[in-house]
């Protein structure tokens, strides 16, 4: 590897550790020109990677854990070249993102930044229309988000298979299908040897509240779901 390229990754690698800045404006302009550079110089997450780097294990502990942070999760997870698994504990839990480092830090990172946004609107939203937080509405809100995440995250990851995403300057980018089935692969081993065997369980949610429900779609629609990844433009984060 080149001395240029060495200080390029480098530069790189800073940026990466900017996006958990706790200034969330911070954290969305590292990300966003690290989204940049990568499109430009055709590199991924992975060539960030140091050698050494294996595949592991990050934790974000969830307080008062609600099924459609779960599904959202799961959706960020398999996004950014992971799994996901969740860890009971009483009424909290351990969400848990396996996959090499840069992937699983960054997949953390963002499902922290999206929530965080879901759920600053769907306060605002419902004072907006009620002039207070109305619960009925609120869950309305978030499941409406999480439906529409959900659904952006398995078509990205279905455009990235396929080779029909473009960077910035309206590159196409090289379908990424091997890439995908060799991280699936490797955090299913890791889970395997060190988790054990995980059951499934269908997260349920519903939406009684029609007009929170449809603020919550238009509302998942444009939270950034940065796919620093691939080089894929997305709308900057809800923000007020």
């Amino acid at each position: 590897m080149s001395k240029s390229t060495d200080r390029l990754i480098e530069k790189m690698r800073k940026l990466l550790a900017l996006t958990e800045s706790g200034n969330e404006h911070e954290a969305m302009n590292a990300t966003r020109k690290l989204h940049s550079m990568l499109a430009k110089h055709n590199m991924s997450m992975t060539d960030l990677e140091h050698e050494e780097d294996n595949v592991g294990q990050e934790e974000v502990v969830q307080k008062r854990c609600r099924p459609w942070r779960r599904t959202i999760a799961l959706g960020i997870a398999q996004l950014y070249f992971c799994q996901y698994y969740r860890i009971p504990m009483g009424s909290n839990s351990k969400f848990v993102f396996v996959g090499t480092e840069a992937n699983r830090t960054f997949a953390a990172h963002i499902y922290k930044m999206v929530i965080k946004t879901v759920e600053r609107e769907s306060r605002f939203e419902s004072k907006k229309m009620y002039g207070k937080e109305v619960p009925a509405f609120v869950n309305g809100f978030w499941t409406g988000a999480m439906e529409r995440i959900w659904l952006r995250c398995q078509e990205l990851i279905n455009s990235a298979k396929a080779g029909t995403l473009e960077d910035e300057d309206g590159n196409t980018l090289p379908a990424l299908i091997n890439a995908y089935e060799l991280a699936k692969v490797e955090a299913d081993n890791w889970i395997a040897e060190n988790v054990g065997n995980l059951k499934s369980k269908t997260n349920k949610t519903r939406a009684n509240d029609a007009a929170g429900y449809s603020k919550g779609t238009e509302a998942g629609n444009k939270v950034q779901l940065s796919r620093v990844i691939q080089g894929q433009r997305s709308p900057k984060l809800l923000g007020r």
